[in-house]
């Protein structure tokens, strides 16, 4: 048995990791989120490598890249208590991680062939920049000049993923369709109570709140990219046109 591969022990791993994270943030431990929040994307990132290298393209890249900026978000978000500027880095890796995310969604949805969901797809696009625009047109009255521009920009990257996880519907496997959208879903959810918390008013569960949403958010998303590489069909696929 790889463990490096290993479901049940990575994912175990994983919940364990967040456990850590979430306690020590709830009881002021940094020691303990020093620890236990970088390796989330550690152990995610290298369970999803061994699974998806033996059938890596540049889909698996886009998702590998986008959990590597996730690790680099982590990290510059726990110092932003000793500088500020530190919350900007952060940012600025989740955008990037976003990005990641969204053209490897675009991938999958560009090499699958016709699609069976456009219009549910549209209107759920719809709903998704709707949300996006009204948030960030609240925030943006709240928020420090010098920080509007990044902000807005983050908050079109992450809309963004969230439709180019929409439109894999009829493109991709129900299973890895449902599992990913709703990994956006959380991950648009988790950002919306930081930003709540940070910039509106305080949230008293925003704490583990945020945390636990991230981190559903992050292994739906990377699970939901396995169910689509790893289906035997799939694989079949793309022997076929590497043929």
């Amino acid at each position: 048995m790889d463990i490096r591969k290993n479901t049940p022990i990575n994912l175990t791993l994983y919940a364990l990791a967040t456990a850590g994270t979430i306690a020590g943030e709830m009881y002021g431990s940094h020691t303990l989120v020093f620890v236990c929040k970088p390796m989330m994307m550690v152990i995610l990132s290298s369970w999803f490598f061994f699974n998806s290298r033996r059938v890596g393209d540049r889909f698996t890249l886009l998702i590998q890249a986008g959990l590597f900026f996730s690790l680099i978000g982590d990290v510059a978000l726990m110092f932003q208590h000793l500088d500020d500027f530190n919350f900007l880095i952060g940012l600025g890796a989740f955008l990037i991680a976003q990005l990641c995310y969204a053209m490897g969604f675009f991938q999958s949805y560009n090499n699958a062939g016709t699609a069976r969901g456009n219009l549910i797809s549209a209107v759920i696009a719809v709903f998704m920049v709707a949300y996006g625009y009204f948030f960030a047109s609240r925030l943006m009255r709240l928020v420090d000049e010098t920080i509007e521009l990044p902000l807005g920009i983050y908050t079109a990257a992450i809309t963004l993923m969230g439709i180019a996880a929409a439109f894999r519907l009829g493109r991709t496997f129900l299973r890895s369709f449902i599992m990913v959208f709703l990994g956006a879903l959380f991950f648009i959810l988790s950002d919306s109570l930081l930003a709540i918390d940070r910039f509106f008013e305080p949230l008293s569960y925003a704490r583990w709140a945020v945390m636990l949403t991230y981190a559903i958010a992050q292994v739906l998303i990377v699970s939901g990219a396995l169910v689509h590489v790893l289906d035997p069909d799939e694989i079949r696929r793309k022997a076929a046109l590497s043929a």
